[in-house]
């Protein structure tokens, strides 16, 4: 057991807050019932945030939404790839540094998405490649341009590359991709985005009236598969409110 995992910062807040209520479980005279029922959900709510920071359970929650790498015949059919675009969806972008190229702007994310959309272009070859998403206030073509600067530095050409500025959302990207690629001729269209991000997507792009295909990239994989990972992590806690995210997104009418 590596001792830099036990000091795990999750791990020790976690460890910190059950001592905390342990000891105002024995030391404290709690006469009230009221008093008794918010010690009772105080420690309920530290075992709901336990288990939701355990490898073991965001694994679990990843796996449901991770979907297999698929072929690139799967992804964009030779006979198709004419008729194809990739879209792919944008995350966020800082703001404007002198001398900072735009790709350097990207956030993680976003940064993964297009590399992984590069690589996906090398082995489809498809029409077009449409980035979508709107940038910060006072710059709105900022993720875009960023995106697609990106893309081209990568080695797609940038004739290539089409910009749709506009979206703030799942469902915009996805509709306005699509209006783009139809008034252009493009028939099938292919989600680059991020994994876990996958199903929801391509809810988003049915609404939009195509059956879209996917091209996952950003895995985040299953962590699970040691005894220390019934341990609380930090970074499994994200894994999980990003999954709770994602499932919470198919509320959306």
């Amino acid at each position: 057991m590596a001792v830099a995992r036990l000091l795990d910062h999750g791990l020790l807040l976690l460890l910190l807050l059950g001592a905390s209520l342990i000891v105002l479980k024995r030391e404290l005279l709690i006469p009230s019932r009221r008093a008794r029922w918010a010690l009772r959900l105080g420690f309920a709510g530290w075992a709901l945030l336990w288990l939701s920071a355990t490898p073991a359970v965001s694994a679990v929650l990843v796996r449901a939404l991770e979907p297999a790498v698929p072929t690139a015949e799967a992804v964009a059919p030779a006979a198709l790839r004419a008729q194809t675009a990739l879209v792919v969806l944008g995350s966020g972008v800082g703001a404007a540094m002198a001398g900072i190229p735009p790709r350097e702007r990207l956030d993680s994310a976003a940064r993964a998405r297009t590399e992984g959309a590069a690589r996906w272009y090398a082995l489809t070859h498809p029409a077009a490649v449409i980035v979508t998403g709107v940038g910060p206030d006072g710059e709105p073509r900022a993720s875009t341009e960023a995106m697609a600067d990106a893309l081209v530095n990568a080695g797609v050409p940038r004739e290539r590359v089409w910009l749709e500025p506009r979206a703030a959302n799942t469902r915009e990207n996805a509709r306005y991709s699509v209006e783009m690629g139809r008034a252009r001729g493009i028939t099938r269209f292919v989600v680059v985005t991020s994994a876990l991000h996958v199903p929801r997507s391509l809810r988003e792009f049915r609404r939009a009236g195509v059956e879209a295909a996917a091209a996952p990239v950003d895995y985040l994989g299953p962590s699970f598969g040691h005894a220390i990972d019934l341990l609380p992590a930090a970074a499994s806690l994200g894994r999980t409110q990003q999954c709770l995210h994602e499932f919470l997104g198919f509320l959306k009418p």
